[in-house]
């Protein structure tokens, strides 16, 4: 049995895995350990609520947060930094730690990083950012090697004031240079506005088995691929479509040079994305990049040539900062991002809650293993030495008053 508590790391272990391994809610959990207890007769008198295993995922998510390995390996470290989108009214600023040095040939995963801090603002600028870097520096007792983010001014202006390596997550600055060459272009305007017009018209009638995919509106250029391969491959086929349908997708007949032009350069810049996440920043992967869009600099497109030239400027200068010799950087956030998004899935949807102590689940999704969704933590020391009182002054330091609880008491009191 665990100190303090009336169940055994074993059940313990369960519940967690289910809602931070396998993606199961807090509810649903509860139901799952009710089924295997009456299937498999595993003998557990009494289920756990949700409440518990909603104390269980932040004791243990406080436990891990508040132990480095990165520290302890003394090893040269990076950071992976960003705001999420708005929470009721809260941004949440998540800071990942990881090697500095790459290992192998694939994209960074939850088990290659870990969370070094958590914090809420309504607001963030680059004075607090500065700030919360500079506690991360306290408490790993050195500078990290480099700093990546996206390309937001209050993360460029944080990371500059706290003297730091800054690295342009690839992603976004590639689809940056897509965005200053197209997002004001009366061709690209008039694209994107028919077919947001031809799905909005047509998803309840016959020919809605075709119609484009959804369109982002938020980060568009970084999610372009999708519609502009169904355009390139929608013109090909006009002509084998029935009168109906071909009148439906006419409108692309008009649009052939821009979707061919796109076409050319979309899939090379994410070809180019995908590689330097899974090879890693270093001369060598920089210049094996270069020889890619080397074709696409004197081509028939203007608009694509002056893309991949700030494209070729941006990787020569983001090589330009690294000290790691032969070895590689990271140069990608997409598993903050990913993070980010696990934690929206798993959060109340009233949006007065804001960042809640639940977030304190996200340092248990670095615990994940991948294969069985068990999670790699020894829950009775996580448990035994956390008290809630932790809970709660963890929560004074880094979040703002819930006003879900606000609105409750002030009601209460009427």
């Amino acid at each position: 049995m665990v100190e303090r508590h009336k169940y055994g790391d074993g059940i313990i272990r369960l519940c967690v895995s289910l809602v931070c391994g396998c993606g199961i809610s807090l509810r649903g959990a509860v139901k799952a350990v009710e089924l295997f207890n009456d299937q498999l007769h595993l003998g557990i008198e009494e289920i756990p609520s949700y409440t518990s295993i909603t104390n269980w995922i932040e004791k243990s998510g406080y436990f891990t947060c508040t132990r480095s390995r990165l520290k302890e390996s003394g090893a040269a470290y990076g950071v992976i930094i960003d705001e999420s989108m708005q929470i009721g009214s809260e941004k949440l600023l998540l800071i990942l730690g990881t090697r500095a040095d790459k290992k192998d040939d694939s994209p960074l995963k939850t088990r290659d990083v870990e969370v070094l801090d958590m914090s809420v603002e309504k607001n963030w600028n680059g004075a607090l950012i500065r700030d919360r870097l500079k506690a991360v520096t306290a408490k790993m007792g050195s500078d990290p090697a480099y700093a990546v983010s996206d390309n937001a001014s209050i993360m460029n202006r944080g990371i500059r004031e706290s003297s730091l390596v800054h690295l342009r997550d690839v992603g976004h600055t590639l689809a940056m240079f897509l965005e200053r060459q197209y997002r004001d272009a009366p061709d690209f305007l008039s694209l994107m506005k028919e077919l947001a017009r031809v799905k909005n018209r047509e998803v309840m009638r016959p020919v809605a088995y075709l119609l484009p995919p959804k369109q982002r509106i938020i980060a568009r250029f970084m999610n372009l691929a999708p519609c502009i391969r169904w355009a390139g491959k929608m013109s090909r086929l006009l002509d084998t479509l029935p009168p109906g349908e071909r009148e439906v997708f006419q409108f692309l007949e008009n649009h052939e040079s821009l979707i061919r032009e796109l076409n050319t350069v979309i899939p090379v810049f994410n070809r180019i994305s995908t590689f330097m996440k899974e090879k890693g920043l270093s001369q060598k992967s920089v210049e094996e990049s270069i020889q890619k869009l080397m074709p696409l600099v004197d081509g028939p497109f203007p608009r694509v040539s002056r893309a991949v030239k700030e494209c070729m400027a941006y990787l020569r200068e983001e090589a330009g900062k690294s000290s790691a010799g032969e070895d590689a950087w990271h140069i990608s956030s997409d598993i903050l991002e990913s993070m980010f998004g696990a934690y929206k899935a798993r959060k109340s949807p009233n949006a007065l809650n804001g960042v809640t102590p639940y977030v304190l689940m996200l340092p248990l999704l670095t615990k994940v293993n991948p294969e069985s969704g068990s999670i790699h933590v020894d829950f009775k020391q996580a448990l035994e030495s956390v008290f809630l009182r932790d809970i709660d002054q963890w929560a004074d330091d880094n979040l703002s008053e819930n006003l879900a609880v606000k609105r409750r008491k002030k009601l209460n009191a009427a």
